[in-house]
């Protein structure tokens, strides 16, 4: 009976937005939007243009898209896809992938919806044909924002535009790209190498693999997985700042990793200069020695690293794992405040000094206030532990006097 009546419900409310939506189209956009309702939880983007449909699958149309890190109140979930319903601030109401947001606080609270499936007017949709080549999509600007200016496909991505362009529409400095292909690779361990000039990154299934989004002269970052042999979505992000501009991803087969145990002898491994020292372990206590260390890019943010419900390596837990960070950056004198946001547990250090104390399971963004930071040298370190569940973790200051 109670998902009779929330079928029953729910057909009315998608009904409801329909008309509201063509009343709006036809009135120029001058109806006020529907009040937004206050929940206790939120769903909160994990990427950028990501679409809200009027139904819970991908055979809706969209009715709203979301920015990176935009959260909005959860009012439903579709017992058959998991699909949520939001009603954002914006006033637009409408489902959104599992996949595609973070959930906030308690979902055991929220309303449950039986949809029967889209209108009958849709057609059935058919399964797409298998992708043979990167679907590649160019923006006039270097930050993947707007529509893109030229759209086309390549068979690979092994790019050297010199100090050319990608094609007509695009310019030859300040222009993005993002490549999104899903193949299949036989199982096995395999070298992925990332070669960009200027910044790139390298996203798995939406998992972060590689990372390198600075401004530089061509250089490349590589890091062994195990893939599985089972279809997976591969896409490439890329920015061009000045001067030459290149791309490559490259597949080779490689044997597993051997866990990288720091040895006695001085200097086998040191604390870098503006990147990371990062060391795992197997416990959620940084305890007993690591099981894997690397040295680890300063990225957009100085430390962002999202393993979704992976690990960071193939001698890593997936869960009840935790990791060190070391680096040292510079500074100039002033007051600084320190950000972190993380699934689940982290504590930031300046000097060995606590900063920023947040030793606890679950989502959360703390931040603190360091004043009167001299100028100079000083060494950051970054703790954090994984429970259960996705995992991820971002640190980042910014001076405010």
């Amino acid at each position: 009976m109670r998902h009779f009546c929330n079928r029953l419900t729910l057909r009315l409310l998608v009904g409801v937005l329909t008309a509201w939506t063509l009343l709006l189209l036809a009135s120029g956009g001058g109806q006020a939007a529907p009040a937004m309702q206050v929940g206790s939880t939120i769903a909160v983007a994990r990427f950028d243009a990501i679409n809200v449909r009027s139904g819970p699958s991908t055979t809706y149309p969209v009715v709203g898209v979301l920015a990176y890190g935009q959260s909005c109140p959860v009012i439903g979930r579709d017992t058959f896809s998991g699909w949520w319903l939001l009603q954002c601030p914006s006033g637009v109401i409408g489902w959104v992938s599992p996949d595609l947001v973070n959930i906030v606080g308690d979902p055991n609270g929220v309303p449950l919806y039986t949809v029967s499936g889209p209108p009958p007017s849709q057609p059935t949709p058919t399964p797409p044909p298998p992708v043979s080549s990167w679907s590649a999509m160019y923006f006039a600007n270097r930050d993947l924002q707007g529509s893109p200016v030229l759209v086309q496909t390549a068979p690979d991505i092994n790019f050297n535009w010199g100090y050319g362009s990608p094609g007509p529409n695009v310019p030859v400095d300040y222009f993005s790209a993002r490549y999104q292909r899903t193949m299949t690779i036989m199982p096995g361990y395999y070298q992925i190498t990332l070669g960009m000039d200027d910044g790139a990154r390298l996203f798995i299934d939406g998992q972060l693999i590689l990372n390198d989004w600075r401004v530089g002269a061509f250089r490349q970052i590589s890091t062994v997985r195990y893939i599985d042999g089972a279809p997976h979505t591969y896409v490439v992000e890329y920015f061009e700042d000045t001067g030459q501009a290149a791309l490559q991803l490259s597949f080779v087969a490689s044997a597993p990793p051997q866990p990288q145990i720091p040895t006695p002898s001085p200097g086998a491994w040191t604390v870098p200069q503006n990147q990371w020292l990062a060391q795992y372990f197997n416990n959620t206590d940084l305890a007993g020695g690591p099981v894997f260390l690397q040295y680890a890019p300063r990225g957009a943010y100085p430390l962002d690293l999202d393993w979704g419900y992976g690990s960071p390596a193939p001698n890593v837990n997936v869960d009840y794992f935790s990791a060190r960070f070391e680096g040292v950056f510079y500074f100039d004198a002033g007051d600084y405040q320190f950000f972190a946001r993380t699934d689940d547990g982290v504590r930031i250090y300046i000097d060995n000094l606590l900063v920023v104390d947040a030793w606890w399971d679950g989502y959360k963004e703390p931040s603190n206030i360091f004043r009167r930071l001299g100028g100079g040298n000083h060494t950051i370190r970054v703790d954090y532990y994984e429970r259960a569940g996705t995992a991820f973790v971002r640190a980042w200051w910014q001076r405010i006097n």
